[in-house]
């Protein structure tokens, strides 16, 4: 099954606030949220979550990695639940501890916020970012109880950031994947989101693939179930591969010149799509630095072909 609505997915597990950007709810003996979506939406979180949890409050907050729209709410969360447990890998603990982190972060996080005001989303957190810091930093394989028999697994996942991790909650066979695993664009089509490492990407997608996934959680628009959620595993990779052909191709063109690449790219994929989807500075950001990852990649290629 293809959900693109917030709520209840399972009978303890939810989506919540706008689906485009989510953050997840795992209720149980200690309650855990997964991301922090965007600052904008941080009232539409927390009503969702108050209205599955009632007077409880969450016990943690998982984060993927430190991108703006994952971490956006963290702030307003630790405020609202002071014993909140921020939980992270060791790289994203470090990210938003770094000022122009932090900066970067406010200004995108200001921006979705104006986009959000002109297609008059309510209800609206207009209050500026609230940084928050890590509580704890996770360990590889690292296992959280949650209670009873339910409990989160550490996954890195380094690809789409250095600092990525994923979240497999092994009982319930749910896998919080985020960009490690792609974006479906709604139409079935999956946006690649390798940032740093194209081949790490890769082997993150079939190392996670081997798991017995029935929810599958990717970044941003749906939840996926069932055979959906197995199809997406298998797909991603030939959708990267695909626009890494599209890609070098373009550079080809370009001669290397990555915002001319990165341009064409935008023209391919970005203009044509409906909204709700990624804003145009974070989009041209992201696609940017993939050029660049395919362009090292082909010099590297042709280096290495020299020396044969």
């Amino acid at each position: 099954m293809r959900i693109f609505d917030s709520g209840q997915i399972t009978p303890d597990f939810y989506v919540t606030g706008p689906a485009g950007v989510p953050v997840y709810l795992l209720d149980g003996p200690q309650p855990a949220l997964f991301d922090a979506g965007v600052s904008a939406y941080a009232d539409a979180y927390v009503n969702d979550i108050r209205s599955a949890l009632g007077e409880r409050p969450p016990a943690y907050l998982f984060l993927t990695h430190a991108h703006f729209d994952h971490v956006g709410a963290a702030g307003v969360f630790k405020r609202i639940w002071p014993d909140l447990q921020i939980v992270a890998s060791e790289r994203s603990a470090e990210i938003l501890q770094r000022p122009g982190a932090i900066e970067l972060i406010a200004l995108l996080n200001a921006d979705a916020l104006s986009l959000s005001q002109a297609q008059g989303f309510t209800p609206l957190n207009e209050n500026p970012f609230e940084p928050a810091g890590v509580d704890v930093v996770a360990a590889r394989d690292q296992i959280f109880h949650l209670g009873a028999d339910l409990s989160v697994q550490v996954w890195p996942a380094p690809g789409h950031t250095r600092d990525f991790t994923c979240y497999w909650i092994e009982s319930r066979k749910i896998l919080i994947a985020s960009e490690a695993v792609g974006n479906d664009d709604g139409t079935g089509a999956i946006q690649p989101e390798f940032l740093v490492d194209i081949d790490a990407y890769l082997d993150n997608i079939d190392r996670l693939a081997r798991l017995p996934i029935e929810v599958l959680c990717p970044g941003h628009a749906l939840v996926l179930t069932d055979d959906d959620a197995r199809a997406h595993m298998r797909r991603t990779p030939e959708y990267t591969h695909r626009y890494l052909e599209m890609a070098e191709a373009y550079l080809r063109e370009t001669q290397g010149d990555l915002d001319a690449a990165a341009q064409r790219i935008k023209a391919a994929e970005w203009d044509p799509r409906p909204w709700p989807k990624q804003t145009e500075q974070a989009y041209m950001l992201n696609t940017r630095q993939r050029m660049l990852k395919v362009w090292e990649r082909m010099q590297a290629a042709s280096r290495a072909k020299g020396k044969k």
